[in-house]
């Protein structure tokens, strides 16, 4: 309880510093000053009638959870809204895209995470009067829950993660403080036996219920294909291999390309880069000249040559192997067009990034081990056959041979994919309908 008060006392303390802070943020790009109001929990929209789903989602990876969830709950209750919290500018401007693109996206509000004050969040709590707060990030935010918690609201942690450190901190706090935060939540649905093994460590049986449902990361719905930018890939391809490199990072080109280089039949490949910053196209484009290995960025080459230009007869194609493709918005087009996709993240110590984009498209991977941060998501594609695991150029090497000589190889790993996916969704579906079930209690039952 101590504790506790501690907490809400020290943000009496900061708040007259938050504004330099947030002031210091919009300097750097990562805020918006038109959108300062909503960390204080301040906002021009006003709340629309009927059932409203607070979604909490940190960034980018939790946007994606966020925007699953919200398909599956849309399916089931087609009426309902769902207000979309998160802290970066990014997955502000992933969930605007959503509003305008996803048949339901009339149906989603977004507002920037309010800071995790008493005040802000008790005026956030006046204003929007959730049915149920859904918290998708790995911090736990105490008055966020709390405070929620308190107006008779459910509170629900999906997807829910906690690393070994974050339990080594928890239980450095004293249970009085651990019982005020997790009775407050009323279930937790963790990624995979292990997180929910570690959540119970920290917890109390009578405090709140623990499920688990997997990660809602991995039932994001199959991206968006650019029919244009297909075809000029596709043309630019022509009867080559394409092989494909999915959110990179440095030094992971390097890996790939050294990989790609190392084989007699490189002629008959072409590899697309698609690095996870698409601003770093210019030095990997540097770095390839450096190399004596000539490339194309796809931002200027789609500037230059209209997919009419192209045809098989060669006019029009590069003579070069390597495109680098510093565009934004066009993974799917980039996953639909690849023959053999390598995901990037898991070569260096990076946690790795979701196979599951890849695997709604029917899809499988190839990938390095260092997936530490989509651990479960990897298991049960490993488990459905869904990944080659290659950690150096030289294991990349025989991957890629053995998927352009093996095409039932190929196959197997894509429906294995597949599979997995379809059984990530299943779980998320039943996520859905527990949140739907908790809205129709009342609220000194849920």
């Amino acid at each position: 309880m101590m504790l506790f008060r501690l907490y809400a006392g020290l943000w009496l303390i900061i708040m007259p510093f938050m504004r330099l802070w947030l002031s210091w943020r919009i300097s750097r790009g990562k805020d918006r000053p038109e959108r300062l109001p909503e960390r204080y929990g301040v906002s021009n929209i006003s709340r629309p009638d009927g059932t409203l789903i607070w979604v909490h989602a940190a960034s980018v990876g939790e946007s994606v959870s966020a925007l699953s969830l919200t398909k599956l709950l849309f399916e089931k209750q087609p009426d309902i809204v769902i207000l979309i919290t998160s802290g970066t500018v990014t997955s502000a401007a992933m969930i605007a895209n959503a509003q305008t693109s996803l048949p339901f996206g009339d149906n989603i509000i977004h507002q920037m995470q309010p800071l995790d004050s008493p005040h802000v969040i008790g005026r956030f709590l006046n204003h929007w009067r959730p049915d149920i707060l859904i918290s998708l990030e790995s911090d736990i935010w105490p008055m966020m829950i709390c405070k929620t918690h308190q107006r008779g609201i459910p509170v629900m942690l999906a997807s829910a993660q906690m690393s070994e450190g974050s339990l080594r901190r928890w239980q450095r706090i004293s249970p009085g403080a651990r019982k005020i935060i997790f009775s407050a939540i009323t279930r937790i649905e963790a990624g995979d036996d292990e997180q929910a093994s570690r959540f119970r460590q920290i917890t109390e049986p009578d405090w709140t219920d623990i499920g688990v449902s997997g990660s809602l990361k991995a039932t994001a719905p199959a991206l968006n294909i650019d029919k244009n930018m297909h075809d000029q890939l596709d043309q630019i391809a022509l009867d080559r291999t394409v092989v494909l490199l999915a959110s990179s990072h440095p030094g992971e080109e390097e890996i790939v390309i050294d990989a790609v280089e190392a084989m007699q039949q490189s002629e008959a490949i072409l590899l697309i880069l698609t690095p996870r910053h698409v601003d770093r196209g210019k030095s990997i484009h540097a770095m390839l000249t450096q190399r004596g290995i000539a490339s194309f960025l796809l931002s200027q080459y789609a500037d230059h040559m209209a997919p009419s230009h192209i045809s098989n007869n060669g006019l029009g194609k590069p003579p070069m192997q390597v495109c680098i493709a510093d565009v934004m918005g066009h993974m799917g087009s980039l996953f639909s067009v690849a023959d053999i996709i390598v995901m990037g993240g898991g070569f260096m110590p990076l946690g790795g990034h979701n196979p599951m984009e890849p695997a709604a498209m029917g899809k499988g991977v190839i990938s390095g081990r260092k997936i530490n941060k989509n651990a479960s998501i990897y298991k049960r594609l490993d488990e459905f056959g869904g990944v080659i695991w290659a950690d150096n150029a030289t294991e990349l090497t025989n991957a890629i041979i053995m998927l352009m000589t093996a095409p039932t190889r190929l196959k197997h790993l894509n429906s294995g994919a597949t599979s997995a996916y379809q059984s990530f969704t299943k779980q998320g579906d039943a996520v859905a309908e527990l949140v739907l079930d908790f809205i129709a209690m009342p609220k000194e039952k849920a």
